[in-house]
């Protein structure tokens, strides 16, 4: 088993930020590839909105207790099967997004709050404690529930409307989890 520490990838002590070199581009998509994203920044009232889905999470965007347990299971320096289990999230992430957008399209909760359970739980396998917070107020959202999946039953207009909302942030909180994750890899 290797250490954990290297000179050229962060630290687990308390390295959170990504790292400084630059992110390949996506590929480009055609507008057939996609479905219909949902808004991207901020719609009016937003602060009436932070309130409904609480406040973004101030956590670091990676747990490194639990990256650095990810990677002290790699047999070698290059890191490959943390590496592995690192793109094969992303992969799963942007499908799951594609997911999210034609749930809340179709009004469809309980597929809301299926997507936020899925992704919460492989994003927390990561670290990536952000996105996992969120999909995890999306998972109550689905359900009905306020972000703790406490409180009275939220009507379904309320429901969906706060999964739009909290989708917006979800959708930065994971792009700056892949942003960190392919620093990290230098991809």
């Amino acid at each position: 088993m290797t250490s954990v520490s290297s000179p050229s990838k962060p630290t687990p002590a308390t390295t959170t930020s990504a790292p400084s070199s630059p992110v390949k581009a996506a590929p480009a998509t055609t507008s057939e590839d996609k479905v219909e994203p949902v808004a991207a920044a901020a719609p009016a009232g937003a602060e009436e909105e932070v309130a409904e889905v609480g406040e973004a999470s101030t956590a670091a965007v990676v747990d490194m207790d639990v990256f650095g347990q990810l990677l002290e299971i790699d047999d070698d320096e290059t890191h490959e099967f943390s590496k592995t289990l690192a793109f094969d999230y992303i992969s799963q992430a942007e499908t799951t997004f594609t997911e999210f957008e034609e749930a809340l399209n179709a009004k469809d909760l309980d597929s809301l709050s299926r997507k936020g359970h899925f992704l919460k739980g492989s994003s927390a396998a990561l670290g990536l404690q952000r996105v996992q917070h969120s999909c995890e107020s999306m998972q109550h959202f689905g359900n009905r529930k306020n972000e703790h999946g406490e409180g009275p039953t939220l009507s379904e207009e309320e429901a969906l409307k706060r999964c739009r909302v909290l989708l917006v942030r979800l959708r930065k909180e994971q792009d700056e989890a892949k942003e960190w994750l392919e620093k990290f890899y230098k991809q």
